[in-house]
C-alpha cells in the first residue's frame, strides 16, 4: 500500500493533465437565438435549427464561421434541419398549414426537392432516410438510393415506422410500432433485410445512428422502464449507462465506435452530452475546460474526426456548439457533473413520433 505523502505526490503529478480540456468548444449557429446543432459531416459543415423571435424555427448551415439560413419552399411556414451529406447538403423537413413535408436543401441554403414527410439521415453521398405518410394516414419507413425512394414497410408489424440514419453503404436504422403498441429500433441492410433490435429487458428499444460498419446506436428500455443509452452489434443491446441520473440517450456513432449523446445527471441536476470513448462514458462538460462558459446539454451528431455537435447554455441562451478534440479523451479524465438546466427542445427521434400520434389522434377525430 502506498504511503499518503507518496500517494498525495501521484496525485498531485497527475493533476496537471486532468485539468487540460481535450476539446475545443465554439458556438456553431445564429448568435443570441435559442439553437441546437443536429449533425456534422466530414468537412466540419454543420445543420441545425434555431428559433425565431417570434417563436418559429428555421433551419441553418455553418461552414467555416459563416450561418446561412436555410430557404423556405413556397407555402412553408418553419424548417428543421436534421442531416447532412458529404457534400453540405442539408436534410430536414418543413412546416405549413398542408403538413409537413421533408425537404432537401442545396450547400447553398436554397431548396432542392421533398421526399416523404420528414428526413432525419442523409449519408455521404447524399441518399435520404426518413418517413413517408400514406393515405391511410400510417408512417413507412424509406430510404433513398441514387434518388430512387424505397420503402421499408412496417418491419414491427404496427402502422408506424420511421427511417433515422442512412450509411454509405445504404443500410439504414430506425424505430417502428409493433402489433402491441410498443416500439422496435431496427436495422435494414441495403438490400432491405431486416432486423429487430432487442431492448434491455423492457418493452421498448429505439435507433438513431448507424455507422459504417453496421453498428447501430440508440436507446433502450430497462426492466425498470427507464431509457438506457445503447449499441447494437447484431440484435442484442449493450447498455451503456449513465452520468448518475435515471435515463440516457445516444444519437450518434462513428467508425472508431464513439457514442454521443445525453444523459440525466444525479438528482435534480438536469442533463449533461456524452461520449462514449474506449468503453468510459464522460461527461463532456469535463473535457472542455472549467472557464469555457458552456454547459453543453446534449450531442447530437458526431463525424469520423471525433468532432461533436449539440446543444448547450452559452450566455444565457441555448446555443448549437461544435466540438473539436485536441487529444482523446483519458481514463482519468474528471467528469464535472455540474447543475445544467433541463432541455427546452424536443428530442430529434421524438419528431416523427409525436408525428405518429398526431396522426392517430386525426384518424380517430375524422372517423
Amino acid at each position: 500500500m502506498l504511503s499518503c505523502p507518496r500517494a498525495c505526490a501521484i496525485l498531485c503529478a497527475l493533476l496537471p493533465a486532468w485539468g487540460l480540456p481535450v476539446f475545443q468548444v465554439q458556438a456553431a449557429g445564429p448568435a443570441g437565438l435559442n439553437s441546437s446543432a443536429t449533425a456534422i459531416n466530414a468537412t466540419g459543415a454543420v445543420v441545425g435549427s434555431y428559433q425565431q423571435p417570434d417563436g418559429t424555427y428555421r433551419g441553418f448551415l455553418w461552414r467555416d464561421g459563416q450561418v446561412t439560413t436555410l430557404g423556405l419552399p413556397a407555402g412553408a411556414a418553419q424548417a428543421w434541419a436534421a442531416a447532412i451529406s458529404g457534400a453540405g447538403q442539408a436534410g430536414g423537413y418543413t412546416d405549413s398549414q398542408t403538413g409537413s413535408q421533408g425537404q432537401i436543401w442545396d450547400n447553398f441554403g436554397s431548396p432542392l426537392a421533398m421526399v416523404g414527410a420528414y428526413i432525419m439521415g442523409l449519408n455521404d453521398i447524399g441518399d435520404a432516410a426518413g418517413m413517408a405518410i400514406a393515405s391511410d394516414g400510417s408512417g413507412y419507413a424509406f430510404v433513398t438510393r441514387n434518388g430512387v425512394v424505397n420503402g421499408l414497410g412496417q418491419p414491427g408489424g404496427g402502422d408506424w415506422s420511421s427511417a433515422n440514419a442512412v450509411n454509405g453503404a445504404g443500410a439504414a436504422a430506425g424505430t417502428a410500432m409493433n402489433a402491441s403498441g410498443s416500439f422496435n429500433a431496427f436495422s435494414a441492410s441495403a438490400d432491405g433485410g431486416i432486423l429487430l433490435l432487442r431492448a434491455l429487458g423492457g418493452a421498448n428499444s429505439y435507433a438513431t445512428a448507424i455507422n459504417s460498419k453496421g453498428s447501430v446506436a440508440g436507446h433502450a428500455q430497462m426492466v425498470s422502464g427507464a431509457l438506457n443509452a445503447a449499441v447494437w452489434s447484431g440484435a442484442s443491446a449493450l447498455g451503456l449507462g449513465t452520468l448518475g441520473g435515471i435515463n440516457s440517450y445516444a444519437y450518434a456513432i462513428n467508425a472508431a465506435g464513439q457514442v454521443a449523446g445525453y444523459s440525466d445527471l444525479a438528482g435534480d441536476g438536469g442533463t449533461a452530452a456524452f461520449l462514449l470513448d474506449d468503453g468510459i462514458l464522460y461527461n463532456i462538460n469535463g473535457l472542455i475546460g472549467s472557464n469555457s462558459g458552456w454547459q453543453l446539454l446534449a450531442a447530437y451528431g458526431m463525424n469520423e474526426s471525433g468532432q461533436i455537435v449539440g446543444r448547450g447554455i452559452y450566455d444565457g441562451k441555448e446555443q448549437a456548439f461544435l466540438l473539436t478534440p485536441n487529444a482523446p479523451p483519458r481514463a482519468n479524465a474528471a467528469a464535472a457533473d455540474s447543475a445544467v438546466p433541463e432541455p427546452m427542445s424536443i428530442l430529434l427521434v421524438g419528431v416523427p413520433l409525436l408525428a405518429y400520434f398526431a396522426l392517430r389522434q386525426r384518424r380517430r377525430f375524422w372517423r
